[in-house]
């Protein structure tokens, strides 16, 4: 039971930090008109069907949408697994990181939670997270587990959250480790999430009657147990609380924090975090004026005002397409000239927009269309487009998609949906996660690349000293190079195997050599079987053999 001393001390908590939130939101505000027209607004609630009507460019809705996209299909791509665990570098179980029944539990629930981030919601959730990323530049990411059907593991449950609905608060080593978000429920969907619980106070029970529909707000905190004075249990716990009733209807805990907040960049005491938007924010304003400025002129140039004198026309001037003005002196009536420069307004745009693409880093991470690139050329140029990528999302996995891992192997290993873990792991607390997607590996591929370019120079100096090729350990490259080129393990044999492939080659060269010395030895005895053949039957040896003998007896 949470004491009223706590929810009152939490509520003016979200308070304060609502108020440390007012100086970003007409960023925010900006963010939405520009860039992310569609999302709900900081400042206001928009009606479905409702339409902003001062947006006129779509530039960087669209390098936002690209890059979006791009970091979507480097980091998190959902046709192959793009992670794996492992034991900790520090860790003193990394002695038996080669141990098979370890690798085998390891890729196993590696597996089984690429599988059901399959099954679940999170590749359409980190979509739209990834384009918050680099427009809002502060993201926030909530996983569950699904609405319990069945007995053991039911699945994952992934929410993005809209960026004026959270709040959020760092540990003394800068990691979130605090989150109070807003949300609205109706009394009908208040009831049917905690009813059971049995705290939904009772005011709400002749509303659900007689108005079930009306809104509910509600503040969700999730915070370390210890700040609310739980020693014992579990290591984090989240609060639902009604605002008006300030009434606690949901109190759960959790063995790992369940939200996962993502900055993109983060200066020197701030806690939320800037973007590439909020680099080109000014580009942006300008462009969008410039090309209103442009329609304003179009509309002029292809409707242009008339000029006419005093009086000079009977009734309603009507400016629509084929309609009749009746004027009483026609010579008196002429359009009125404008003198425009269209071109000096494009060329200006042209460069706020090439401005705004290299910020977003759209054309740099564009292969360049060419139908003669050999397989080598394209898998340089990968290469190259994806470490570009790599210091700006450092963060984002350090942050969100780690702790987000770590938090899904923790629920199916609780769940019974993994085996457990083998003996040889009994104690061990935390697993490190190794990405092994594309972006990852072109991150990499600088190794491989120059372990070629070192191979190749061996070889052309082996010509000269064959010693030189006694300093290369090629076999132990190869199984070093898989997992870095992307090579699935089933693909690659293991040390054991090797060995016993190497054991077999070896026994089959040695049988061949004895079946040869044996066929040497054959092919001698065939030769000297006709002179075995001629001695026996008193060939020519023979006969001169009684030829010497008739001479002695003589």
């Amino acid at each position: 039971m949470v004491s009223p001393k706590i929810v009152k001390e939490q509520l003016t908590r979200h308070d304060a930090m609502k108020q440390d939130r007012q100086e970003w939101e007409p960023f925010y505000s900006d963010v939405n008109k520009y860039v992310r027209p569609r999302k709900k607004s900081i400042d206001n609630h928009r009606h479905p069907g409702s339409r902003e009507d001062d947006h006129y460019s779509s530039i960087a809705p669209s390098a936002s949408n690209t890059l979006g996209l791009i970091m979507a299909d480097t980091l998190t791509p959902k046709s192959i697994e793009w992670f794996g665990y492992q034991i900790p570098e520090y860790s003193p179980y990394r002695q038996f990181a080669k141990n098979v029944s370890v690798q085998n539990w390891f890729r196993n629930l590696g597996q089984q939670v690429f599988a059901a981030l399959a099954q679940s919601n999170f590749y359409s959730v980190v979509n739209e997270i990834y384009a918050d990323f680099n427009s809002f530049a502060t993201i926030c990411m909530y996983l569950e587990e699904a609405r319990l059907k069945r007995s053991g593991f039911n699945g994952f449950n992934f929410k993005a959250l809209p960026i004026s609905s959270f709040t959020f608060a760092e540990n003394y080593l800068g990691l979130v480790d605090t989150v109070f978000r807003e949300y609205d429920l109706s009394v009908r969907q208040l009831f049917q999430d905690f009813g059971e619980n049995g705290n939904i106070p009772e005011k709400f029970q002749k509303l659900l009657q007689k108005e079930p529909d009306t809104t509910v707000k509600l503040v969700s905190v999730a915070l370390p147990s210890s700040e609310i004075g739980r020693t014992t249990g579990m290591p984090f716990t989240v609060l639902d609380i009604i605002v008006d009733a300030r009434a606690v209807v949901g109190d759960s805990g959790f063995h790992e924090f369940p939200f996962f907040v993502g900055r993109w960049d983060k200066a020197s005491g701030e806690t939320r975090g800037r973007g590439p938007t909020a680099v080109a924010m000014a580009d942006i304003k300008t462009l969008n004026e410039l090309r209103f400025q442009e329609l304003m002129g179009l509309q002029k140039a292809i409707n242009p005002p008339l000029l006419s004198g005093e009086e000079g026309f009977v009734g309603t001037v009507q400016m629509i397409p084929n309609a009749i003005v009746y004027s009483r002196n026609p010579r008196d009536v002429r359009l009125m000239p404008a003198e425009m420069r269209m071109d000096l307004s494009s060329l200006k745009a042209d460069q706020l927009e090439g401005s705004i693409k290299d910020i977003y880093l759209v054309d740099q991470l564009k292969l360049p269309q060419r139908g003669d690139m050999t397989a080598e050329e394209v898998i340089t140029r990968r290469g190259e487009v994806e470490r570009l990528l790599g210091p700006t999302v450092s963060r984002f996995e350090s942050e969100v998609l780690s702790r987000m891992l770590e938090r899904c192997a923790g629920m199916m290993v609780r769940s019974g949906a993994v085996s457990d873990p083998p003996p040889e792991l009994d104690g061990l607390e935390e697993i490190d996660i190794v990405y092994t997607g594309q972006l990852s590996r072109a991150q990499k591929l600088a190794q491989v690349q120059a372990v070629q370019r070192w191979a190749q120079m061996g070889m052309q100096h082996g010509q000269i000293d064959p010693k030189v090729l006694h300093v290369m350990n090629l076999p132990e490259w190869q199984r070093v190079a898989a997992p870095l080129m992307g090579v699935p393990p089933e693909a690659v044999n293991t040390v054991a195997e090797q060995r016993k492939i190497e054991e077999q080659l070896l026994a089959a060269q040695q049988k061949q050599e004895a079946q040869s010395d044996v066929e040497g030895l054959a092919g001698v005895a065939n030769q000297m079987a006709p002179l075995a053949k001629s001695l026996e039957g008193g060939g020519v040896v023979g006969g001169t053999a009684d030829a010497v003998a008739a001479g002695i007896g003589s």
